[in-house]
């Protein structure tokens, strides 16, 4: 018995020593005992007994869950890790950047949704040049918007890349945050999901009504990209949140895997879901001039983005930094 002690004691040299442990320790030593006691029962040798003991009963990991000492088990292991120990400031710096990025991205993705306004409205004042020139103009910004906003995280690269902590109190000013942020979270989710939903609902009313019809096409863009807008920056910035949230719990074989996607080009490819949508919607309705009936290619989209990231875990929104 004294190997199996012996061995008992290496297993838990890592762990906090609190009650939860001590009670843990001292329910595994009980059923190695038990299981110890009944082999030299049945005739096994010492050796034999105390091997089986420890084959069976030997791998930490593998009993943490019934122990209920999982959480202790991989604070010890990440313990090990060299880490960057992020600051309260950094993580303000941080915050503030990713809200910020958040918002212009969800912007951006809104121009390009409501860049046939301008056509919609050139056709209805007979300016068709001026109304493709305003679309052009909306999609020139939202693809500058793109190319520069991963500049505004850009200092931060090392979150993403590098194992990193926090100290119990900024993890407690972070949760703080977000349970103040998910009060506005679902209010914003539902609301971006229903704009989306109920975007048709302006073209019904107006139908045939002349000038009017064409205000009802432009609210449907407006709905789309409005809703699309919440969804989008809610959701981002929740993830910021959740990230934050979850550094102390990184470990070195993990880190790659749970901090990036598992299918970095599905992720890729994901990115440019909106913009690759709007191409799709310009070209059909230039080339069949159907426009009164291309619209349904956004709430189209809309129901298949929500189908997509509750599939695959990846939004269709441009990637995280």
């Amino acid at each position: 018995m004294e190997t199996i002690k012996n061995y008992l004691d290496a297993m838990f040299r890592n762990l906090p020593q609190n009650e939860k442990v001590y009670r843990a320790k001292s329910e595994l030593f009980q059923m190695m005992e038990d299981k110890y006691t009944e082999l030299i029962r049945e005739g096994k040798t010492e050796n034999e007994a105390v091997g089986t003991v420890i084959s069976e009963f030997g791998n930490l990991e593998d009993l943490a869950d019934d122990l209920g000492i999982k959480e202790f088990l991989v604070t010890s292991r990440t313990e090990n890790i060299n880490r960057r120990k992020v600051t309260f400031d950094e993580v303000t710096a941080y915050l503030k950047a990713k809200k910020e990025a958040a918002f212009i991205e969800a912007g951006a993705i809104m121009l390009c949704i409501c860049c046939p306004i301008g056509p919609i409205i050139g056709d209805a004042l007979h300016h068709d040049t001026i109304g493709i020139i305003g679309m052009f103009l909306m999609i020139a910004c939202a693809v500058t918007l793109f190319i520069m906003n991963p500049l505004r995280t850009e200092g931060f690269n090392f979150i993403k890349n590098e194992p990193c902590t926090i100290d119990s109190m900024t993890r407690e000013n972070i949760l703080n945050q977000k349970r103040e942020f998910i009060s506005s979270y679902s209010v914003r989710l539902s609301l971006g999901i229903m704009l989306c939903v109920l975007c048709f609902v302006p073209a019904i009313i107006f139908d045939n009504k002349g000038f009017l019809e064409e205000f009802a096409a432009c609210l449907l863009f407006i709905f789309v990209g409005a809703g699309v807008f919440l969804i989008v920056s809610s959701n981002k910035i929740k993830n910021t949140y959740d990230k934050l949230l979850n550094l102390n719990n990184k470990v070195n074989e993990e880190f790659n895997t749970t901090m990036e996607s598992n299918n970095p080009r599905i992720k890729a490819i994901m990115s440019a879901y909106w913009s690759t949508v709007t191409c799709i919607y310009l070209c059909v309705s230039f080339l069949t001039n159907c426009w009164h009936i291309s619209w349904l290619i956004w709430p189209v989209a809309a129901a298949l983005s929500a189908v997509i990231t509750a599939i695959t875990g990846i939004s269709t929104d441009t990637k995280e930094n």
